[in-house]
């Protein structure tokens, strides 16, 4: 298998790397369980105090790999639609974790890039990045994202972003209290390690309680949101405008829904 996750280490912070330029980086099903351990052995590490998730190149994440999604789609067979329930259990995992997390947005996160950047703790973003929910443009259903935008800004702005599928400028994100800083974009990292290290001369103890109040207490209503929101994003995937959608996308045309 493939790896499309790199990990490395600069005490306090350790960094995990979406990999796939070649294909925007975007996240096929088994790049899901490829960031839980990534997660998984950084827990491991106490010297780490603040664990930065970015990706490779000038882009965050184009989320889900829409030509395997297409591939599926096209065989008209059912499908088990494990990704959905793959990447749920990372957000989860993300929200439970008990280091801080902190999304470098060195470009566009999209899609399901959008859902696992809104599930760290912090963002901090190039100003040339942006967050998208574009999967009504698709014959999708926004799902995972739309859940994690609801979760941090309420449904005023979810509804905004993820039913237009308009793009979501790293000003604007700072302006709803989603981006904690917008920098330029050979300086996303250093920001970010630079906030591990403020975290790093903090209670270890102390942060992973906070974080735990401010996320655990949601979880269990969190978790069903997403149940709900995974079942709808199955089920959008089912319909004939998935298939129109998803297709024109590839194809570079823009879909004529009826």
């Amino acid at each position: 298998m493939l790896s499309i996750i790199d990990v490395r280490k600069n005490i306090p912070s350790g960094t995990i790397i979406i990999n796939n330029p070649k294909h925007a980086n975007v996240i096929p099903t088994f790049g899901y369980v490829q960031l839980r351990e990534a997660l998984g052995d950084l827990h491991q590490e106490k010297s780490i105090r603040a664990v930065i998730l970015t990706g490779s190149g000038d882009l965050f994440s184009a989320g889900t790999d829409l030509r395997q999604l297409n591939t599926e789609i096209q065989r008209e067979s059912p499908s088990s639609h494990q990704d959905i329930e793959l990447l749920n259990e990372l957000l989860l995992a993300m929200l439970r974790y008990p280091k801080p997390i902190i999304a470098a947005l060195n470009g566009p996160a999209i899609g399901t890039g959008a859902a696992i950047a809104l599930a760290c703790d912090f963002i901090i973003a190039a100003d040339t990045a942006h967050l998208q929910l574009p999967e009504v443009k698709r014959g999708l259903a926004s799902g995972s994202a739309g859940t994690m935008l609801n979760f941090r800004a309420g449904a005023a702005i979810a509804s905004r972003f993820a039913i237009t599928g308009q793009p979501m400028s790293a000003t604007e994100g700072k302006q709803f209290g989603l981006i904690h800083d917008v920098v330029e974009q050979q300086l996303v990292w250093a920001r970010a390690h630079q906030l591990a290290g403020e975290i790093a001369i903090t209670s270890s103890q102390a942060v992973q309680m906070t974080k735990r109040i401010i996320n655990e207490t949601l979880a269990e209503q969190i978790e069903r949101q997403l149940q709900v929101s995974g079942a709808m994003t199955a089920a959008a995937r089912s319909t004939s405008h998935a298939s129109l959608g998803v297709t024109a996308f590839l194809n570079k045309q823009t879909p004529d829904f009826d």
